[in-house]
Protein backbone atom coordinates (compact mmCIF):
# COMPACT_ATOMS: atom_id res chain seq x y z
CA UNK A 1 0.00 0.00 0.00
CA UNK A 2 2.86 2.40 0.76
CA UNK A 3 4.33 1.61 -2.65
CA UNK A 4 0.99 2.39 -4.35
CA UNK A 5 0.79 5.73 -2.53
CA UNK A 6 4.33 6.58 -3.57
CA UNK A 7 3.50 5.73 -7.18
CA UNK A 8 0.25 7.74 -7.15
CA UNK A 9 1.75 10.82 -5.53
CA UNK A 10 2.46 13.65 -7.99
CA UNK A 11 6.07 13.95 -6.84
CA UNK A 12 7.96 10.82 -6.09
CA UNK A 13 10.80 10.99 -3.66
CA UNK A 14 14.20 11.59 -5.18
CA UNK A 15 16.20 8.52 -5.92
CA UNK A 16 19.39 7.94 -3.96
CA UNK A 17 21.90 10.65 -4.84
CA UNK A 18 19.12 13.27 -5.36
CA UNK A 19 17.93 12.18 -8.81
CA UNK A 20 14.49 12.22 -10.47
CA UNK A 21 13.17 9.92 -13.18
CA UNK A 22 10.51 12.10 -14.84
CA UNK A 23 10.17 15.68 -15.94
CA UNK A 24 7.10 16.03 -13.71
CA UNK A 25 9.11 15.00 -10.66
CA UNK A 26 11.97 17.31 -11.58
CA UNK A 27 9.61 20.27 -12.16
CA UNK A 28 7.81 19.58 -8.88
CA UNK A 29 11.20 19.49 -7.10
CA UNK A 30 12.08 22.91 -8.54
CA UNK A 31 8.72 24.35 -7.47
CA UNK A 32 9.28 22.95 -3.98
CA UNK A 33 12.74 24.55 -4.02
CA UNK A 34 11.11 27.95 -4.61
CA UNK A 35 11.29 28.40 -8.37
CA UNK A 36 8.49 29.30 -10.72
CA UNK A 37 8.27 26.62 -13.39
CA UNK A 38 5.38 24.95 -15.18
CA UNK A 39 5.33 21.52 -16.81
CA UNK A 40 5.24 23.06 -20.29
CA UNK A 41 8.13 25.46 -19.57
CA UNK A 42 10.22 22.65 -18.12
CA UNK A 43 9.52 20.48 -21.19
CA UNK A 44 10.37 23.33 -23.59
CA UNK A 45 13.67 23.97 -21.79
CA UNK A 46 14.42 20.23 -21.76
CA UNK A 47 13.87 20.03 -25.53
CA UNK A 48 16.21 23.03 -26.02
CA UNK A 49 18.89 21.17 -24.08
CA UNK A 50 18.96 23.54 -21.12
CA UNK A 51 18.30 20.76 -18.61
CA UNK A 52 20.88 17.95 -18.60
CA UNK A 53 20.43 14.31 -17.61
CA UNK A 54 23.09 12.08 -16.18
CA UNK A 55 24.40 8.91 -17.88
CA UNK A 56 21.56 6.89 -16.37
CA UNK A 57 18.96 9.29 -17.88
CA UNK A 58 17.99 10.84 -14.54
CA UNK A 59 17.63 14.48 -13.56
CA UNK A 60 20.09 15.25 -10.78
CA UNK A 61 19.05 17.71 -8.07
CA UNK A 62 22.31 19.67 -8.25
CA UNK A 63 22.03 20.06 -12.03
CA UNK A 64 18.37 21.10 -11.66
CA UNK A 65 19.29 23.77 -9.11
CA UNK A 66 22.06 25.05 -11.40
CA UNK A 67 19.61 25.22 -14.33
CA UNK A 68 17.03 26.99 -12.15
CA UNK A 69 19.52 29.57 -10.89
CA UNK A 70 20.30 30.59 -14.47
CA UNK A 71 16.94 30.19 -16.22
CA UNK A 72 14.13 30.51 -13.67
CA UNK A 73 12.85 33.20 -11.33
CA UNK A 74 12.57 32.36 -7.64
CA UNK A 75 8.98 32.79 -6.48
CA UNK A 76 10.18 34.88 -3.54
CA UNK A 77 11.88 37.27 -5.99
CA UNK A 78 8.66 37.52 -8.01
CA UNK A 79 6.77 38.54 -4.89
CA UNK A 80 9.52 40.99 -3.94
CA UNK A 81 9.48 42.56 -7.41
CA UNK A 82 5.71 42.88 -7.33
CA UNK A 83 5.84 44.39 -3.85
CA UNK A 84 8.59 46.80 -4.94
CA UNK A 85 6.60 47.83 -8.01
CA UNK A 86 3.48 48.35 -5.91
CA UNK A 87 5.46 50.39 -3.36
CA UNK A 88 6.98 52.57 -6.10
CA UNK A 89 3.54 53.08 -7.65
CA UNK A 90 2.13 54.04 -4.26
CA UNK A 91 4.97 56.47 -3.60
CA UNK A 92 4.58 58.03 -7.06
CA UNK A 93 0.85 58.42 -6.56
CA UNK A 94 1.42 59.95 -3.11
CA UNK A 95 3.99 62.39 -4.52
CA UNK A 96 1.63 63.38 -7.36
CA UNK A 97 -1.22 63.87 -4.88
CA UNK A 98 0.98 65.99 -2.62
CA UNK A 99 2.06 68.14 -5.59
CA UNK A 100 -1.55 68.72 -6.62
CA UNK A 101 -2.54 69.47 -3.03
CA UNK A 102 0.37 71.92 -2.64
CA UNK A 103 -0.61 73.71 -5.87
CA UNK A 104 -4.22 73.96 -4.70
CA UNK A 105 -3.08 75.37 -1.35
CA UNK A 106 -0.80 77.86 -3.12
CA UNK A 107 -3.67 79.07 -5.32
CA UNK A 108 -5.98 79.24 -2.30
CA UNK A 109 -3.44 81.36 -0.42
CA UNK A 110 -2.96 83.64 -3.42
CA UNK A 111 -6.72 84.05 -3.74
CA UNK A 112 -7.07 84.85 -0.03
CA UNK A 113 -4.32 87.46 -0.30
CA UNK A 114 -5.99 88.93 -3.41
CA UNK A 115 -3.12 87.96 -5.70
CA UNK A 116 -5.37 85.92 -7.99
CA UNK A 117 -9.06 85.96 -8.83
CA UNK A 118 -11.43 83.81 -10.86
CA UNK A 119 -11.37 84.51 -14.61
CA UNK A 120 -15.11 85.25 -14.67
CA UNK A 121 -14.70 87.89 -11.95
CA UNK A 122 -11.84 89.48 -13.90
CA UNK A 123 -13.90 89.49 -17.11
CA UNK A 124 -16.88 91.06 -15.27
CA UNK A 125 -14.61 93.83 -14.01
CA UNK A 126 -13.26 94.44 -17.53
CA UNK A 127 -16.80 94.67 -18.93
CA UNK A 128 -17.78 97.14 -16.19
CA UNK A 129 -14.72 99.26 -16.97
CA UNK A 130 -15.50 99.21 -20.70
CA UNK A 131 -19.10 100.31 -20.13
CA UNK A 132 -17.95 103.10 -17.80
CA UNK A 133 -15.24 104.19 -20.25
CA UNK A 134 -17.69 104.35 -23.15
CA UNK A 135 -20.23 106.33 -21.06
CA UNK A 136 -17.49 108.77 -20.05
CA UNK A 137 -16.40 109.26 -23.66
CA UNK A 138 -19.97 109.85 -24.85
CA UNK A 139 -20.82 112.19 -21.95
CA UNK A 140 -17.57 114.15 -22.00
CA UNK A 141 -18.28 116.00 -25.23
CA UNK A 142 -21.70 117.09 -23.99
CA UNK A 143 -20.26 118.36 -20.71
CA UNK A 144 -17.10 119.86 -22.15
CA UNK A 145 -18.24 120.81 -25.69
CA UNK A 146 -19.27 124.40 -24.92
CA UNK A 147 -16.09 124.92 -22.94
CA UNK A 148 -13.99 123.54 -25.80
CA UNK A 149 -15.64 125.91 -28.26
CA UNK A 150 -15.15 128.76 -25.82
CA UNK A 151 -11.50 127.83 -25.32
CA UNK A 152 -10.85 127.68 -29.07
CA UNK A 153 -12.91 130.84 -29.55
CA UNK A 154 -15.19 129.14 -31.97
CA UNK A 155 -18.79 129.56 -32.83
CA UNK A 156 -21.29 127.94 -30.41
CA UNK A 157 -23.56 127.06 -33.35
CA UNK A 158 -20.95 124.52 -34.50
CA UNK A 159 -21.32 122.40 -31.33
CA UNK A 160 -23.23 119.70 -33.26
CA UNK A 161 -20.37 119.41 -35.79
CA UNK A 162 -17.88 119.03 -32.92
CA UNK A 163 -20.03 116.29 -31.34
CA UNK A 164 -20.16 114.34 -34.64
CA UNK A 165 -16.42 114.69 -35.06
CA UNK A 166 -15.89 113.64 -31.44
CA UNK A 167 -18.05 110.51 -31.84
CA UNK A 168 -16.10 109.49 -34.94
CA UNK A 169 -12.77 110.07 -33.23
CA UNK A 170 -13.67 108.22 -30.04
CA UNK A 171 -15.11 105.27 -31.97
CA UNK A 172 -11.50 104.45 -32.88
CA UNK A 173 -10.62 104.52 -29.18
CA UNK A 174 -13.35 102.02 -28.37
CA UNK A 175 -12.44 99.75 -31.28
CA UNK A 176 -8.83 99.72 -30.17
CA UNK A 177 -9.78 99.17 -26.54
CA UNK A 178 -12.30 96.37 -27.33
CA UNK A 179 -9.65 94.22 -29.05
CA UNK A 180 -8.51 91.09 -27.24
CA UNK A 181 -5.59 91.71 -24.94
CA UNK A 182 -3.29 89.28 -23.22
CA UNK A 183 -2.43 90.13 -19.67
CA UNK A 184 0.90 88.86 -18.36
CA UNK A 185 1.02 87.28 -14.96
CA UNK A 186 3.31 89.19 -12.58
CA UNK A 187 5.07 85.95 -11.69
CA UNK A 188 5.82 85.32 -15.38
CA UNK A 189 7.07 88.85 -15.81
CA UNK A 190 9.42 88.41 -12.85
CA UNK A 191 10.86 85.24 -14.37
CA UNK A 192 11.60 86.94 -17.70
CA UNK A 193 13.21 89.98 -16.09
Amino acid sequence: MAIKQAMDSPVSAPLPGGSFRTQLDAAAYLRAAGYRVSKSLFNAHFKKGLIPRNAAGLFEASALLGYAAVNLTPTARIGDAQARTAAVDRLSADADWRAVKAERERLKLQKESAQVMPVSEHEDQLVARAVFFRAEIEAFIHRAGPRIIDVVRGEPDRLQDLIIWWDEATADWMDAWNGDREFADDAEGDQHA
